[in-house]
């Protein structure tokens, strides 16, 4: 079952399994002789999006490798969702920059441009004949 899960996942994400490159190493921390002689760490890269994850949590390679899988999956779409949400943040700005300016306040301000304007012309010089 949570095989399929991740399976399913990855074909949401379209993500294919030849854009996943696999290492492994020793871990370290506990897990006694096993940690010291069998490589259980499990490092994997998304080769198109260059995100890599790395999990030794487990003494055993295949829960590693589960895990890993689960941790990259949820990177990637923390990787998109920022990206969808940068999208729509800056089509908004743009809707707003466009957007025009309600009545009111396009009245106001141009009421305040008439007052500075009147208020400049008091101080033009005074001709003396």
């Amino acid at each position: 079952m949570a095989d399929s899960n991740i399976t399913s996942r990855m074909m949401q994400l379209g993500i294919r399994e030849p854009d996943i490159e696999e290492t492994f190493a020793r871990s370290s921390g506990p897990g006694g002789q096993n940690v010291n002689k069998v490589s259980t760490a499990v490092t994997l890269q998304h080769l198109p999006t260059g995100i890599s994850v790395t999990v030794q949590d487990s003494r055993s390679q295949a829960v590693n490798r589960k895990l890993a899988r689960e941790r990259l999956l949820d990177a990637i779409e923390s990787v998109r969702e920022r990206q969808r949400k940068t999208e729509i943040a800056k089509r908004e700005k743009e809707r707003r920059r466009k957007s025009p300016r309600p009545a009111a306040l396009k009245r106001k301000i141009l009421e305040s441009k008439r007052r500075r304007a009147e208020l400049k012309k008091q101080r033009t010089k005074i001709k003396l004949d």
